[in-house]
């Protein structure tokens, strides 16, 4: 038999009647069960019942389930026994009390996934493969990351579609250290220009899971001023930008040869003076304090982007004695 709840709470004050065990009449039980009363009536007078209707709570449970929920997972997150998840979900009780409600439907899709399950490995790819392209060894990812140096290998040339969820956690907490420094293999990095793949400053954190998401090499990519960032910037061509620049092209075929090669060396040109007025503007922004990661976000550019922009634009004596 379960054993009885502690002196001074409410389930020991009220007893179990279906066992025979009557409530327990001392001072400390009976203060917790007027108290509990007490809080009962306040919150049916303001319409915040201690029991709400179960069957919303069953509804998000069964979505919870559906994006591959465990059973333990959500008992360990939500703090509730699987007896009582499982009572939830088959609505044994029309209503069920507010805080456990509150606990379930504070779990969003995807929080209680057990580790063995198989998720996409696609933004585990891109992390490996971002690693490798800031210099870093696949010995050291594998060591930061966890995981086998047989699996870092099998992944950056993406042999297998999914992961464990668990795999993938160690991953991206690994990435999460790594990126923010750059390792000394010149090896890596000749594999990762050779490859095209692109660094993390690239990815948004936000998108590299998403399979319709794309690297921004350059802040621009996608545009003909990407590709002349590519091409000042001694970076690998992305599609986007390649594809880019064939459209300026195909938009200006019709034109004499000389015409056409005037039109890019102003695009050349424009796109130049774009980068000095983004370095001007990088510049004005950390002089009142702004942090380079802001002062990237701001500009709507790649804080890598940033950072290159100032190196190719100095600022101009007058400047720097204005900073």
């Amino acid at each position: 038999m379960k054993p009885l709840a502690e002196h001074g709470t409410t389930a020991r004050a009220k007893g179990r009647p279906s066992a025979g065990i009557p409530g327990c009449p001392c001072r400390p039980c009976r203060k917790a069960e007027n108290a509990y009363d007490k809080r009962r009536r306040f919150l049916n007078q303001t319409g915040r019942t201690l029991r709400v209707d179960t069957a919303p709570v069953a509804a998000h449970l069964r979505g919870l389930f559906a994006a591959g929920a465990g059973w333990n997972q959500l008992a360990a997150i939500s703090e509730c026994s699987t007896s009582t998840i499982s009572s939830l979900l088959a609505e044994k009780n029309p209503q069920c009390r507010r805080t456990t409600a509150n606990k379930i439907l504070a779990i969003q899709p995807g929080d209680a996934i057990p580790d063995q399950r198989s998720v996409p490995a696609l933004g585990t790819i891109r992390r490996l493969r971002a690693l490798i392209a800031q210099a870093h060894t696949c010995k050291t990812i594998s060591t930061s990351c966890r995981i086998d140096h047989s699996t870092v290998t099998d992944l950056l040339v993406a042999r297998t579609d999914v992961v464990t969820l668990g795999l993938a956690n160690r991953v991206a907490a690994g990435y999460r250290t790594l990126s923010q420094t750059s390792g000394a293999s010149a090896r890596s990095r000749n594999r990762a220009i050779r490859e095209g793949w692109a660094p993390a400053a690239a990815w948004d954190d936000d998108l590299i899971d998403d399979p319709n998401a794309h690297p921004d090499w350059t802040g621009y990519c996608g545009t003909d001023r990407g590709w002349w960032t590519h091409r000042w910037q001694h970076l690998p061509m992305c599609p986007r930008c390649e594809h880019a620049h064939q459209q300026w092209l195909d938009e200006r075929a019709g034109l004499h040869p000389q015409a056409r090669n005037q039109e890019m060396f102003r695009a050349r040109a424009a796109a130049s003076q774009r980068e000095a007025e983004l370095a001007i503007d990088a510049r004005e922004l950390l002089r009142y304090g702004v942090g380079i990661e802001q002062a990237a976000a701001r500009l709507g550019v790649s804080k890598n982007h940033l950072q290159q922009v100032m190196l190719r634009h100095p600022a101009e004596p007058d400047q720097a004695a204005a900073a």
